[in-house]
């Protein structure tokens, strides 16, 4: 049996990729039983976008768990229970391993130290890196003055949210529990017996739940975590020991919808899929409409993120701050010539942003900036889109696409014809001895 658990994600948060992971495990190891363990209602968003897909996976069960945000009090008790609970399930399952689709380091914090009962030492676990992972390079967060893009300031950076959140809260709730863990010691002791020293001694560890320490702190082979693309694990490795913490790659699997034919436009449509980056969207916005171009032209927010958009001409804000379903963000990028991605050099260095996978799956070329997680897709010898050094360049290009619209068709149509490429090296199929091997141990 395959046990699988996402303990962070509600709705519609990585049911993309989480779909993904569950579909490539079911190819790896075809035989077994999948049961899956989350959140109701992030159960109801896999099961829709499977559908959506037209993906089906057999001899899978879905198993409802309950649980807080993490990084509060509340939440890490709940952890606790939850998991020493289905720990126990496990073993009664006879299985000795678990794959984990995210976590936080107090989530990994609090599996270590179960793991260290003598009935729980023979589990195995594999877990999925994330947005947390950037936090192992102090300077990803800091943004430092270039001249060459207009610097935005750290609030704006379209980093993943829910890891961004996490982070913080987890650094507030480590302070929280040094101030009130000499009341605590005995509840925790005699409740909930997580492990083998009094709960002081395991708090007075300065950093406890950084990302860097939660994975370093009684690492054995028994664990091991899953990069989301090549370039993380060579980035990561100036950082940390990647193969002391046994870390594999498997790229982010994602569906690809059916290719359709790319809609036949008056003047070019340019489109923000997904989060975005508001103020640099603003800034292009603004440097496009001083320049006074006299042809027309669109760019067309597919997200719910659109401070300061919405009073500019030729911007179009499909939802503003409100979530829309995936098959009507898919009908308003039909017609989208372009792809917009905002994400600067500093950004996803450590991590994979889902937004370049979306636009292999819709087949839409990509204006970028110079961001190893773009330029990893976007291969020289097989270009998918452009690489813009600075802001200044990236108005440039856009101006003259809008400018010399018909001029371009062809250079579209070979960045389209090298996405359908991409798409079958990148597919979900190709990855199945990747994800066998990262969860896999010899007895």
């Amino acid at each position: 049996m395959i046990i699988i658990c996402e303990p962070l994600c509600k709705e519609i948060s990585h049911e993309k990729v989480n779909s993904g992971f569950i579909y490539g495990l079911r190819l790896a190891f075809p035989k077994d039983k999948i049961r899956l363990y989350a959140a109701a209602s992030h159960i109801e968003a896999v099961k829709n976008i499977l559908l959506h897909d037209q993906v089906f996976i057999s001899n899978i069960e879905y198993i409802p768990i309950k649980f807080s945000d993490t990084g509060s009090l509340k939440a890490f008790l709940q952890y606790i229970i939850l998991f020493n609970k289905l720990f126990n399930q496990v073993v009664k399952l006879k299985v000795n391993k678990i794959f984990f689709l995210s976590f936080s380091p107090p989530i990994l914090f609090v599996i270590k130290k179960l793991k260290k009962r003598q009935k729980f030492s023979a589990l195995k676990f594999s877990f999925v890196l994330h947005g947390d992972f950037e936090n192992i390079n102090t300077k990803t967060y800091q943004m430092e003055e270039d001249t060459t893009i207009d610097p935005v300031p750290p609030d704006s950076m379209p980093i993943d949210v829910r890891s961004f959140s996490s982070r913080v809260r987890s650094l507030t709730f480590s302070k929280v529990v040094k101030k009130i863990c000499f009341v605590t010691e005995r509840y925790y002791e005699n409740t909930v017996n997580y492990c083998n020293s009094k709960i002081t001694g395991l708090f007075e560890i300065s950093g406890l739940f950084e990302t860097r320490e939660a994975l370093l702190l009684n690492h054995t082979n028994d664990y091991r975590y899953i990069a989301l693309a090549p370039y993380i694990v060579a980035n990561a490795s100036k950082f940390i020991d990647v193969e002391k913490l046994n870390i594999h790659t498997v790229l982010l699997p994602t569906f690809f919808i059916a290719p359709k034919e790319q809609l036949n436009n008056e003047y070019p449509k340019f489109a923000i899929f997904g989060f975005g980056n508001p103020k640099i969207l603003r800034k292009i916005a603004l440097k496009l409409i001083d320049m006074q171009l006299t042809q027309k032209y669109e760019i067309r927010v597919i997200g719910m993120a659109t401070s300061g958009l919405q009073d500019l001409p030729n911007i179009f804000c499909v939802s503003p701050g409100k979530r829309l379903p995936r098959v009507e963000m898919e009908k308003w990028a039909d017609d989208i010539d372009i792809f917009l991605n905002l994400y600067t050099k500093n950004q996803y260095q450590l991590s994979c942003s889902n937004s370049i996978l979306e636009a292999l799956s819709y087949i839409k070329p990509v204006f970028h900036f110079d961001n190893d997680c773009v330029n990893f897709f976007n291969h020289n010898n097989k270009p998918i889109g452009i690489c813009n050094s600075n802001i200044v360049q990236y108005v440039e290009y856009m101006a003259d696409v809008i400018q010399n619209y018909s001029n371009y068709q062809n250079v579209f149509k070979k960045f389209r014809e090298n996405i359908l490429l991409l798409r079958e090296e990148y597919a979900i199929k190709n990855s199945v001895d990747d994800i066998r091997n990262a969860f896999s141990w010899q007895e």
